[in-house]
């Protein structure tokens, strides 16, 4: 039987994308791959299939059979050069930033595990040195002041057309359940548990199938009354991310929260800022989407002393996750600058100090 000397990559890519749609292929934890994983797999097909023909010449992948010296030298120098033009096709010509650039990559490198270890296919390792900048991203969130505002200030809430009071009881109950937006929309009343002294959302992610239990202060169990007729079996009225989006960024203007705050991009390391259309630094509401009330949430209960095992509960992130972890890392920049400021007070007030303690 002759051995196969070489594999097509695209090819082989579309059998990798095929396996993992029709459950072939699992994740780790044996539960199906996420539609939302799918269509990042789908986009890097593609930006693999612009890439090779831009190169005019296919990719393709050697496999080491009782390779020589020579051969795996030759594979290594093949592989490092597709990291580095790929790696320019991505930055140069599609102008991408850090945190795109390196998702893309992870996925390549999923696809020469998948070959290796669940084809058997002898593809080497050089996919292991595909590495990327690694991006500090900050999200931008509202302040618990802010928030706080929002749901006590009914002067403010007169003032505002009718559309965007609902939107920002969106909103604000969004700010406070932690959940992503797929399964805030997805609410339904049954998946409201009542007891004599509280009231609780109870669910499974759509993402992670983790099971999640929230119990909702006064103000969010008075948005669920608000539309218990109007949203039908759902708890919240429905809309699209789009609308809700462009309704968000006018509820924060309305608020008076339209101050400057740069967006800051990594490309190969280096900060960018990304400006507006006309040129102009963003301000705090253009940086504020459906996304901000999930990372509000987390944040304002790790700010208010909720401990991380808790807050992981209620958000449904696993143990040692990074996306969580950006919060701490948040909330610790904030705690940082309140001890800083508060042993400059100590030194400031220091002849008051004396005179009480005297």
């Amino acid at each position: 039987m002759k051995l196969l000397k070489h594999l097509a990559l695209l090819p082989e890519f579309r059998k990798f994308i095929t396996a993992s749609a029709s459950g072939r292929r699992l994740m780790i934890s044996g539960k199906k791959i996420r539609k939302g994983t799918l269509v990042q797999y789908r986009c890097t097909y593609q930006l693999l299939e612009e890439y090779e023909i831009t190169l005019e010449e296919p990719l393709r992948i050697q496999l080491l059979n009782k390779a020589t010296l020579q051969t795996l030298q030759r594979e290594k120098n093949y592989w490092a050069r597709f990291f580095k033009r790929f790696s320019h096709f991505l930055y140069h010509q599609k102008k991408y930033f850090d945190q795109y650039v390196s998702a893309v990559f992870k996925i390549i490198k999923t696809f020469f595990r998948y070959l290796t270890l669940e084809k058997g296919y002898p593809v080497g390792e050089f996919y292991k040195k595909f590495r990327i900048p690694a991006e500090k991203f900050t999200p931008v969130i509202l302040s618990p002041a802010q928030l706080k505002y929002l749901i006590t200030n009914k002067e403010f809430e007169q003032s505002l057309p009718r559309s965007l009071r609902r939107t920002k009881d969106i909103f604000v109950f969004g700010c406070t359940v932690a959940l992503r937006y797929q399964d805030l929309m997805s609410l339904r009343k049954t998946n409201l548990q009542h007891t004599a002294d509280a009231v609780n959302v109870i669910l499974h992610t759509q993402k992670t199938g983790v099971e999640i239990k929230v119990p909702l202060p006064e103000y969010a169990v008075e948005i669920v009354q608000k539309y218990h007729r109007k949203a039908g079996r759902y708890v919240l009225p429905r809309l699209s991310g789009t609308n809700l989006n462009l309704q968000i960024k006018q509820l924060m203007k309305k608020a008076g929260w339209d101050y400057h705050v740069p967006k800051i991009r990594h490309r190969m390391g280096e900060a960018v800022e990304l400006k507006s259309a006309a040129g102009n630094t963003l301000r705090f509401n253009e940086h504020i989407t459906v996304h901000t009330m999930r990372r509000t949430a987390i944040t304002t209960l790790l700010l208010m002393g909720l401990d991380e095992t808790s807050v992981r509960r209620i958000s449904g992130h696993a143990p040692g996750s990074k996306e969580f972890y950006r919060y701490v890392v948040v909330v610790q920049d904030f705690l940082n600058a309140r001890v800083k400021e508060a042993y400059f007070r100590l030194l400031r007030d220091e002849e008051n100090l004396i005179q009480n303690v005297a």
